[in-house]
Protein backbone atom coordinates (compact mmCIF):
# COMPACT_ATOMS: atom_id res chain seq x y z
CA UNK A 1 0.00 0.00 0.00
CA UNK A 2 1.40 3.39 -1.01
CA UNK A 3 1.90 5.79 1.90
CA UNK A 4 -0.27 8.93 1.92
CA UNK A 5 2.71 11.29 1.73
CA UNK A 6 3.92 9.45 -1.38
CA UNK A 7 0.50 9.84 -3.03
CA UNK A 8 0.60 13.57 -2.24
CA UNK A 9 4.15 13.82 -3.57
CA UNK A 10 3.16 12.03 -6.78
CA UNK A 11 0.12 14.28 -7.22
CA UNK A 12 2.16 17.48 -6.84
CA UNK A 13 4.81 16.12 -9.19
CA UNK A 14 2.18 15.37 -11.85
CA UNK A 15 0.95 18.97 -11.62
CA UNK A 16 4.50 20.29 -11.90
CA UNK A 17 5.34 18.12 -14.91
CA UNK A 18 2.08 19.06 -16.65
CA UNK A 19 2.72 22.77 -16.11
CA UNK A 20 -0.27 23.27 -13.85
CA UNK A 21 2.28 24.26 -11.20
CA UNK A 22 4.99 26.10 -13.18
CA UNK A 23 8.69 26.21 -12.42
CA UNK A 24 9.47 29.31 -10.39
CA UNK A 25 6.11 29.38 -8.64
CA UNK A 26 5.89 29.31 -4.88
CA UNK A 27 3.56 26.90 -3.14
CA UNK A 28 1.17 28.17 -0.44
CA UNK A 29 2.24 28.16 3.22
CA UNK A 30 2.22 24.68 4.76
CA UNK A 31 -0.78 25.24 7.01
CA UNK A 32 -3.08 26.53 4.28
CA UNK A 33 -1.82 24.07 1.65
CA UNK A 34 -2.30 21.10 3.99
CA UNK A 35 -5.82 22.28 4.80
CA UNK A 36 -6.58 22.67 1.09
CA UNK A 37 -5.40 19.11 0.42
CA UNK A 38 -7.18 17.72 3.48
CA UNK A 39 -4.02 16.27 5.02
CA UNK A 40 -1.92 16.95 8.09
CA UNK A 41 1.07 19.29 8.00
CA UNK A 42 3.37 16.39 8.90
CA UNK A 43 2.17 14.46 5.83
CA UNK A 44 2.71 17.51 3.63
CA UNK A 45 6.21 17.99 5.03
CA UNK A 46 7.08 14.39 4.14
CA UNK A 47 5.78 14.94 0.61
CA UNK A 48 7.78 18.17 0.30
CA UNK A 49 10.89 16.41 1.61
CA UNK A 50 10.50 13.75 -1.07
CA UNK A 51 10.13 16.33 -3.83
CA UNK A 52 13.04 18.34 -2.47
CA UNK A 53 15.20 15.22 -2.43
CA UNK A 54 14.62 14.62 -6.15
CA UNK A 55 15.33 18.25 -7.03
CA UNK A 56 11.80 19.47 -7.80
CA UNK A 57 11.24 21.74 -4.78
CA UNK A 58 13.44 24.00 -2.70
CA UNK A 59 12.48 24.99 0.82
CA UNK A 60 14.02 27.98 2.57
CA UNK A 61 13.22 29.52 5.92
CA UNK A 62 11.21 32.73 5.60
CA UNK A 63 11.13 32.26 1.80
CA UNK A 64 8.69 29.37 1.54
CA UNK A 65 8.65 26.46 -0.89
CA UNK A 66 9.48 27.08 -4.54
CA UNK A 67 9.30 24.83 -7.59
CA UNK A 68 12.77 24.74 -9.14
CA UNK A 69 12.47 21.96 -11.73
CA UNK A 70 9.80 20.05 -13.63
CA UNK A 71 12.00 16.97 -14.01
CA UNK A 72 12.91 14.87 -10.97
CA UNK A 73 16.47 13.59 -10.80
CA UNK A 74 16.68 9.92 -11.85
CA UNK A 75 17.05 7.40 -9.04
CA UNK A 76 16.76 3.69 -8.45
CA UNK A 77 14.04 2.61 -6.02
CA UNK A 78 14.55 -0.66 -4.16
CA UNK A 79 11.31 -1.83 -2.54
CA UNK A 80 11.93 -4.54 0.03
CA UNK A 81 8.83 -6.59 0.73
CA UNK A 82 10.30 -9.94 -0.34
CA UNK A 83 13.56 -11.55 -1.50
CA UNK A 84 12.92 -10.84 -5.19
CA UNK A 85 12.63 -7.13 -4.50
CA UNK A 86 15.80 -7.22 -2.41
CA UNK A 87 17.59 -8.58 -5.48
CA UNK A 88 15.99 -6.11 -7.91
CA UNK A 89 19.12 -3.98 -8.23
CA UNK A 90 20.97 -6.94 -9.71
CA UNK A 91 18.16 -7.75 -12.11
CA UNK A 92 17.10 -4.31 -13.31
CA UNK A 93 20.43 -2.49 -13.74
CA UNK A 94 23.73 -3.55 -15.31
CA UNK A 95 27.06 -3.96 -13.57
CA UNK A 96 29.55 -2.22 -15.90
CA UNK A 97 33.29 -1.53 -16.04
CA UNK A 98 33.87 -4.95 -14.52
CA UNK A 99 37.31 -5.96 -13.29
CA UNK A 100 38.29 -9.03 -11.28
CA UNK A 101 41.16 -10.02 -9.03
CA UNK A 102 41.94 -12.37 -6.14
CA UNK A 103 42.02 -11.30 -2.49
CA UNK A 104 42.63 -13.05 0.81
CA UNK A 105 40.18 -13.13 3.69
CA UNK A 106 42.45 -11.06 5.90
CA UNK A 107 42.68 -8.30 3.27
CA UNK A 108 39.00 -7.37 3.38
CA UNK A 109 37.39 -6.32 6.71
CA UNK A 110 33.90 -7.32 5.51
CA UNK A 111 35.07 -10.95 5.04
CA UNK A 112 35.95 -11.42 8.69
CA UNK A 113 34.12 -14.47 10.00
CA UNK A 114 33.38 -15.89 6.55
CA UNK A 115 35.13 -18.90 5.02
CA UNK A 116 36.38 -19.56 1.51
CA UNK A 117 37.74 -23.05 0.88
CA UNK A 118 41.21 -21.79 -0.07
CA UNK A 119 41.24 -18.59 2.00
CA UNK A 120 41.16 -16.74 -1.33
CA UNK A 121 38.16 -14.96 -2.84
CA UNK A 122 37.33 -13.71 -6.32
CA UNK A 123 36.69 -9.97 -6.11
CA UNK A 124 34.39 -8.58 -8.79
CA UNK A 125 34.41 -4.78 -9.07
CA UNK A 126 31.95 -2.71 -11.10
CA UNK A 127 29.64 0.29 -11.26
CA UNK A 128 25.95 0.84 -12.04
CA UNK A 129 24.55 3.80 -13.96
CA UNK A 130 20.99 5.05 -14.39
CA UNK A 131 19.57 5.36 -17.90
CA UNK A 132 20.47 8.66 -19.50
CA UNK A 133 23.21 9.51 -17.02
CA UNK A 134 26.98 9.52 -17.46
CA UNK A 135 28.02 9.26 -13.81
CA UNK A 136 27.40 5.97 -11.98
CA UNK A 137 25.17 6.01 -8.91
CA UNK A 138 26.80 2.90 -7.43
CA UNK A 139 30.19 1.28 -6.91
CA UNK A 140 30.10 -2.42 -6.01
CA UNK A 141 32.65 -4.92 -4.80
CA UNK A 142 31.48 -8.53 -4.69
CA UNK A 143 33.48 -11.30 -3.02
CA UNK A 144 32.90 -14.84 -4.28
CA UNK A 145 34.20 -17.87 -2.32
CA UNK A 146 36.59 -20.26 -4.05
CA UNK A 147 33.92 -22.86 -4.90
CA UNK A 148 32.31 -20.39 -7.32
CA UNK A 149 35.47 -18.62 -8.51
CA UNK A 150 35.32 -20.49 -11.82
CA UNK A 151 32.89 -17.85 -13.06
CA UNK A 152 35.74 -15.35 -13.58
CA UNK A 153 36.27 -16.07 -17.33
CA UNK A 154 32.54 -15.65 -17.96
CA UNK A 155 32.38 -11.95 -17.17
CA UNK A 156 31.92 -9.51 -20.03
CA UNK A 157 32.15 -5.73 -19.80
CA UNK A 158 28.55 -5.68 -18.59
CA UNK A 159 26.52 -8.17 -16.55
CA UNK A 160 23.28 -7.92 -14.62
CA UNK A 161 24.85 -9.26 -11.44
CA UNK A 162 27.39 -11.66 -10.01
CA UNK A 163 24.75 -13.79 -8.30
CA UNK A 164 22.90 -14.35 -11.58
CA UNK A 165 26.11 -15.61 -13.18
CA UNK A 166 26.62 -18.01 -10.28
CA UNK A 167 23.01 -19.20 -10.44
CA UNK A 168 23.25 -19.98 -14.16
CA UNK A 169 26.70 -21.57 -13.97
CA UNK A 170 26.22 -23.79 -10.91
CA UNK A 171 22.48 -24.51 -11.02
CA UNK A 172 21.85 -22.94 -7.63
CA UNK A 173 19.62 -20.07 -6.57
CA UNK A 174 19.59 -17.40 -3.91
CA UNK A 175 17.53 -18.58 -0.95
CA UNK A 176 18.44 -16.00 1.69
CA UNK A 177 19.68 -12.41 1.72
CA UNK A 178 21.07 -10.67 4.79
CA UNK A 179 22.00 -7.02 4.48
CA UNK A 180 22.78 -3.96 6.55
CA UNK A 181 22.93 -0.32 5.49
CA UNK A 182 24.80 2.58 7.04
CA UNK A 183 25.85 6.11 6.16
CA UNK A 184 29.58 6.68 5.66
CA UNK A 185 31.86 9.43 4.38
CA UNK A 186 32.59 8.89 0.71
CA UNK A 187 36.15 7.63 0.06
CA UNK A 188 38.23 9.36 -2.59
CA UNK A 189 37.98 6.69 -5.31
CA UNK A 190 34.21 6.41 -5.02
CA UNK A 191 33.81 10.20 -4.82
CA UNK A 192 35.55 10.61 -8.18
CA UNK A 193 33.45 7.87 -9.79
CA UNK A 194 30.11 9.07 -8.40
CA UNK A 195 30.84 12.75 -8.97
CA UNK A 196 30.63 13.62 -5.27
CA UNK A 197 32.80 15.65 -2.94
CA UNK A 198 35.35 13.75 -0.90
CA UNK A 199 33.76 12.91 2.45
CA UNK A 200 30.18 13.53 1.26
CA UNK A 201 27.62 11.26 2.95
CA UNK A 202 26.92 8.07 0.99
CA UNK A 203 24.97 4.91 1.69
CA UNK A 204 26.92 1.68 2.12
CA UNK A 205 25.05 -1.63 1.96
CA UNK A 206 26.80 -4.84 2.96
CA UNK A 207 24.97 -8.00 1.93
CA UNK A 208 25.44 -11.74 2.18
CA UNK A 209 23.67 -14.09 -0.23
CA UNK A 210 23.14 -17.78 0.56
CA UNK A 211 22.02 -20.74 -1.56
CA UNK A 212 19.42 -23.39 -0.70
CA UNK A 213 21.71 -25.50 1.50
CA UNK A 214 22.63 -22.48 3.62
CA UNK A 215 26.14 -22.06 2.24
CA UNK A 216 27.46 -18.64 1.30
CA UNK A 217 27.19 -17.54 -2.34
CA UNK A 218 28.72 -14.06 -2.12
CA UNK A 219 29.48 -11.09 0.09
CA UNK A 220 28.91 -7.67 -1.46
CA UNK A 221 29.87 -4.17 -0.40
CA UNK A 222 28.06 -1.48 -2.37
CA UNK A 223 28.28 2.31 -2.08
CA UNK A 224 25.43 4.49 -3.39
CA UNK A 225 24.85 8.17 -4.09
CA UNK A 226 21.90 8.75 -1.70
CA UNK A 227 20.35 11.35 -4.02
CA UNK A 228 19.93 8.72 -6.74
CA UNK A 229 19.09 5.62 -4.75
CA UNK A 230 16.30 4.84 -2.31
CA UNK A 231 15.43 1.81 -0.20
CA UNK A 232 11.81 1.55 0.87
CA UNK A 233 10.43 -1.12 3.20
CA UNK A 234 6.71 -1.82 3.40
CA UNK A 235 5.85 -4.64 5.82
CA UNK A 236 2.34 -5.62 6.88
CA UNK A 237 1.48 -7.77 9.87
CA UNK A 238 -1.71 -9.78 9.88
Amino acid sequence: MTALYQKVSDSILEQVMSGALPVGAKLPPEASYAAKLGISRSTLRLAFAELERVGVLERKKRSGTQIISDQPKPRFNMNTTDINELLSLGRETELSNITTNTVRTADIPQLEGYVSETDYWLQVYGTRTLDGEAKPFNVSRVYVPARYAGIEPLFQKKETSVFRTIEKSFNVSVARVSQAAKAISCPQEEAEILGLALGAPVLQIEAQLYVQDGSLMEVSVAIFDPDRFQVRTDVRIG
